[in-house]
């Protein structure tokens, strides 16, 4: 309904107009004061500073000074009543940044009941706050809390679970979507990422590349310089700022669950190559610094960023048990497959350590 004071009209227009970090500073204050308590997805480590007088999720979204990375978007953040809000993300990763954005995600949520019942108090006389009891269309609408300058990451409950991402646009719109491979680690398979023709682009780019820091030549590895390492014995080049490349790294943002491509965040689109005698043994795919010796901060527990996900394209194909696979040795098959199951008790745990 639209209330009929032209006050509040004008306000509904101002909401419309919010930034999406006015909009989190909002949504968040809405969602801890009317619909989040203890018993949902709140921290189990007691907090370092007094919460007595704020909402769980509060406590939630701001991890507090020395756990907050400073990133490009920090001085646009929002604080309610000096605490950071959280940014709110649909199932498949959306970033939900407005409040007509929001009334969308409504619409097309619509769950049909043939009998609805509501028990909201109103009161006497206020025309704008009633439901009717039958044939009601209620809204089933779930959305992830991610806290303060982190990463919204995919939530899922057992292997084979599908995530359709429609928002995600490729040639000839084939449908983008995630299958999950495991759980613990999180591994998906990325159907319809991107076509052929993408592909042999890449690789004809690669390929013709002469300067020395991004042709193909011997893989190195580390966040800085060239080190050569036996561990690693593939090829690979860079191709950094390509057409394709570009539309490739700014559809990855999409598939992560960001609403911006940032290129200070991309590595670049790495173009490895593998024969028969070459290959990486297993590794962790994340840059290692335990004793401080690089500039930046790797260290994500706390103020600092690191990789965050790796997306893997295969650029050729190859016969069936022709090779070239990638393994993950802590995944399958050496897991029981019920283990792959995440408990409702577990998938909450596993929030509450803010570890999704």
């Amino acid at each position: 309904k639209v209330a009929r004071k032209s006050g509040a009209l004008k306000e509904k227009v101002r909401l419309n107009k919010l930034s999406k970090h006015e909009f989190d500073n909002i949504f968040t204050s809405f969602v801890a004061t009317y619909q989040i308590d203890r018993t949902s997805c709140s921290p189990i480590d007691p907090p370092s500073r007094p919460t007595s007088d704020i909402p769980a999720l509060i406590d939630f979204c701001d991890m507090g000074e020395e756990r907050t990375p400073i990133l490009p978007d920090h001085n646009n953040l929002e604080r309610n009543k000096g605490y950071l809000p959280c940014h709110f993300h649909t199932r498949e990763g959306v970033r939900v940044a407005s409040l007509r954005q929001l009334s969308q995600l409504v619409r097309t949520k619509r769950l049909s009941r043939s009998e609805f019942t509501s028990t909201a108090a109103c009161p006497e006389g206020d025309e704008t706050c009633y439901f009717e009891s039958i044939d009601r269309e209620v809204i089933n609408l779930d959305l992830y809390a991610v806290p303060a300058a982190r990463n919204f990451i995919f939530a899922p409950s057992f292997v084979g679970e599908i995530f359709e991402l429609d928002h995600v646009s490729v040639p000839g719109a084939l449908p983008v979507s995630l299958e999950v491979m495991s759980l613990s680690p999180r591994v998906f398979d990325v159907r319809n990422f991107y076509n052929l023709d993408e592909a042999d682009d890449i690789v004809e780019r690669a390929l013709n590349e002469k300067s020395e820091s991004h042709k193909i030549k011997r893989s190195s590895t580390g966040a800085s310089g060239y080190n050569v390492n036996s561990q690693r014995t593939s090829e690979n080049g860079f191709d950094t700022n390509g057409h394709t490349a570009m539309t490739v790294k700014k559809r990855a943002f999409e598939v992560l669950g960001f609403d911006e491509y940032t290129e200070s965040f991309a590595d670049g689109l790495q173009v490895l190559r593998y024969n028969q005698s070459t290959a990486y043994i297993p590794h962790l795919d994340w840059i290692d610094d335990d004793h401080k010796r690089e500039r930046h901060d790797f260290d994500s527990s706390a103020k600092g960023t690191n990789r965050f996900g790796t997306i893997l394209l295969y650029m050729t194909d190859l016969p069936e048990n022709g090779g070239g696979e990638t393994v993950f040795p802590k995944a399958w098959p050496s897991q029981d497959p019920q283990n792959n199951i995440v408990l409702d008790d577990v998938r909450l745990v596993m929030c509450q350590n803010k570890n999704i």
